[in-house]
């Protein structure tokens, strides 16, 4: 299952990788252009995990809601996510898409 909030993709995983670090916010992605950030209200049940330069979450409430200023809001149910950014393809380069 696979969500997109924006610029952020969010796609339901079978576990968190091991050695995982707990983070202690719930910011998915910042925007760099405008300010406005990719987050999860919800503060009880949910946590973040970084595994090297990825990002997981993960939902022990029965849903949590991703909100940001300029998008509207989604509901993600219970459940293990990798999270990233949507990258632009060029001949030249990669691109992450700025929102």
């Amino acid at each position: 299952m696979l969500f997109r909030h924006g610029d952020v993709l969010i796609q339901k995983v079978n576990e968190i990788p091991p050695g995982a670090k707990s983070l202690n916010h719930r910011t998915l992605a910042h925007g760099e252009l405008t300010g406005h950030s990719h987050q999860i209200r919800e503060q009880d049940n949910v946590l973040l995990w970084e595994a090297g330069p990825e990002l997981f979450l993960e939902i022990a409430a029965p849903r949590a809601t991703v909100v940001h200023q300029e998008h509207a809001e989604i509901e993600l149910p219970q459940g293990k996510y990798r999270v990233w950014r949507q990258r632009e393809y060029t001949p030249e380069r990669i691109v992450v898409v700025r929102d």
